[in-house]
């Protein structure tokens, strides 16, 4: 198997397109409205980027659209012109989901039932009204879709995708500041600011092309980059200092409990990009972060498991690991999770990773 491919969680399957670009096109356009737009919990850029640029390309259509997003959502997103018209699910937002009044759904940087969390009472009552649009190999919701996994974002799938559209609906293929402006978040997002390795020439000319139509990226960068909380930055010592290396120092795990983000008073979107630092260190091949959350009821205690790799000799997909621990991804960023407190999830986790390099 490709280093690059996609590892399946074991309740998923792979996940093909069912329509060609032309036939989603056709059936974005056929949609019986209301249309929901709705993507995976927790929404990071290119989720929340994805669901904006498609709820407002249906309403230019003329479709009556709302994009819905579940929490928790990164405060930094709130910049996004077009964040305003979303609909933010609150504290019971199953109950809320449910009430949304919508005759279709579309299903954005996902395609698995357990990645929706509360907007699956929104989309299941709509099937067969359902599409998925994603660049993810895995996936078990059944509805038509269409997936594109060699793109770096769903937003650079959705890019000539809301083209089309526009051009049969208005006749003409501009975007517009708030649909560039989403579709860039998504791009910039998922690649790491065009660093990570998934980035490709095609993502790059996607990207001038939506600068073109006048997206500000320094604006945007500072938007979304540089306007941490403090309490980010407490939460960001709290991991450093748990720091270790394993695996004679060619991997690296940070760890994270309740208690620091009760402490720090920091939220559990506020983990964003922490991941990624060990790897500045060039012997660090992969990096893991588990943070102790606590389950949706407050009842019970899971442990989230990011991780990531570098490319390069040597290079391990993490997917596979993440397939370990009930999760799935990509060969450079995957994630998992373990229904258990850190203090049992995270011995296994050191012991996967530690034999995928073997003896020093």
């Amino acid at each position: 198997m490709s280093p690059q491919a996609p590892i399946l969680a074991s309740n998923e399957q792979a996940f093909r397109s069912t329509l060609t670009e032309s036939e989603l096109v056709e059936r974005l356009r056929q949609l019986p409205e209301p249309v929901a737009v709705v993507t995976h919990a927790k929404p990071d850029g290119d989720a929340a980027g994805s669901v904006i640029a498609m709820s407002e390309a249906l309403r230019r259509c003329g479709k009556t659209s709302l994009g819905v997003l579940a929490p928790p959502a990164p405060e930094s997103l709130g910049c996004l012109a077009g964040w305003n018209d979303l609909h933010l699910l609150g504290e019971n937002a199953i109950a809320e989901a449910a009430q949304v009044q919508a005759a279709s759904a579309i299903v954005v940087d996902t395609a698995a039932w357990s990645q929706l969390g509360p907007t699956r009472a929104l989309v299941e009552p709509l099937l067969p009204e359902v599409i998925v649009i994603d660049h993810h190999l895995s996936g078990d919701i059944p509805s038509d879709r269409y997936v594109d996994t060699a793109a770096a974002a769903t937003t650079e799938v959705l890019t000539p995708i809301v083209a089309q559209l526009l051009h049969h609906c208005v006749g003409s293929a501009r975007f517009g500041p708030v649909i560039a402006q989403a579709l860039f978040t998504g791009l910039a997002t998922d690649t790491g600011w065009f660093r990570f390795s998934n980035t490709t020439a095609r993502t790059h000319r996607t990207a001038a092309r939506l600068l073109e139509e006048g997206v500000d990226q320094a604006m945007l960068y500072a938007a979304l980059e540089q306007g941490d909380r403090p309490e980010k930055l407490a939460l960001l010592e709290r991991a450093m200092a748990s720091l270790r290396l394993i695996a004679s120092g060619r991997a690296a795990v940070m760890a994270l409990e309740i208690g620091d983000f009760e402490q720090t008073g920091a939220r559990e979107d506020e983990t964003e990009r922490i991941v990624d630092i060990p790897q500045s260190v060039g012997a660090v091949n992969v990096v893991c972060l588990a943070t102790e959350r606590r389950t949706d009821d407050g009842q019970g205690v899971y442990t989230r498991l990011s991780f990531r790799s570098k490319p390069g000799p040597g290079e391990v997909n993490v997917a596979s690991l993440a397939n370990r621990f009930g999760g799935g991804g990509h060969a450079r960023a995957a994630g998992g999770r373990v229904e258990a407190p850190l203090a049992e999830a995270l011995p296994p986790v050191v012991a996967a990773i530690e034999a995928l390099f073997g003896p020093a």
